[in-house]
């Protein structure tokens, strides 16, 4: 695995990732599809960590310990995904091409052994994670450059909401993996830990909950963490699931104009037009009255739906 050779092909890909839409990272437009994630580990193998950026290999090793127990917790599968280069090696079998023994991995956990920089390239994890019902992939692992990059736009060609764990991914440049993380809008551990947690169970859960519960049991920073959530359950059809979590949000951050103007949106994809209509109107007031950057937007938005229930 040639990583600093990966690296021009890994930046020019995605550049064309960033010119390819407004559509967010990791987005899906199916309807009427569960979550039903799985954790790819890959290429954190002995012959490999000491050439990354080794500032980042100590805390991106415990992240991925980490995100690993994250996905134990709540019974998702973790893959081990494993480089060998053809005719050069590690060879399987070899201490250089296993993983740390300090990384909590299994012999139960599935292996997929590639010889490219895509996991998915000429190997069965399409196939895997089809067999087990997975639609959402997350990344950890090396080179945040290279093969976890390669994996990730294999991954959404394939149709999978796919999202990379910032803190869990290394490269042998820090500032290069910097790029990938922004780019990919990667998520940060607690937002990974959100995401299954809300959206493992029933989501309903959410909706009589107040303001203090939610930050003291889901940790919730900011608003943009519930209202990623909520878009992508809207993306998957799950309209009145959206609309329980960004309520929840608007619970949470009720000064905040986004709020108001995505459950908004919420209400009128569902047909609930004048919840739609109401929730625009606060949302431009709000962002009239703190000169928000996003003020246009907002007005727009409620012109629109204004104009056309009149």
């Amino acid at each position: 695995m040639n990583f600093r050779l990966l690296l021009g092909v890994s930046v020019l890909l995605a550049g064309l990732f960033v010119s390819c839409g407004e559509k967010q990272p990791g987005q899906s437009t199916v309807p009427g599809v569960s979550f039903k994630p799985a954790l790819l580990v890959i290429d954190i193998q002995n012959e490999y960590l000491p050439v990354m950026d080794q500032k980042d290999v100590k805390p991106g090793m415990e992240a991925i310990n980490t995100v690993i127990g994250m996905f134990r917790k709540y019974q998702y599968p973790v893959i081990r995904v494993q480089h060998t280069q053809i005719g050069q090696g590690p060879a399987p079998g070899t201490e250089a091409f296993e993983f740390p023994k300090t990384v909590p991995v299994t012999v139960d956990d599935p292996q997929i052994i590639k010889n490219y920089p895509s996991a998915f390239t000429k190997t069965s994890l399409d196939s895997l994670l089809k067999a087990r019902g997975c639609n959402t992939v997350y990344l950890c692992g090396l080179s945040a450059v290279g093969c976890v990059l390669a994996t990730y736009f294999g991954a959404m060609d394939r149709g999978y909401d796919t999202y990379m764990v910032r803190d869990a991914i290394i490269s042998h440049n820090a500032d290069y993996t910097d790029v990938i993380r922004n780019i990919t809008g990667a998520l940060p551990l607690p937002f990974v830990e959100l995401n299954l947690k809300v959206l493992s169970g029933d989501v309903k859960k959410l909706e009589d909950m107040s303001a203090e519960t939610l930050r003291k049991d889901y940790g919730i920073a900011t608003p943009d963490q519930l209202n990623v959530i909520g878009y992508n359950l809207i993306f998957k059809d799950r309209l009145a699931d959206a609309i329980i979590v960004m309520k929840a949000n608007l619970r949470l951050f009720p000064e905040e104009p986004n709020c108001y103007d995505s459950l908004g949106d919420a209400y009128e994809r569902s047909n609930q037009k004048h919840l739609a209509l109401s929730h625009y109107e606060i949302a431009f007031r709000k962002a009239k009255e703190k000169n928000d950057s996003h003020l246009q937007v907002y007005e727009k938005n409620f012109r629109r739906l204004k104009g056309s229930t009149e």
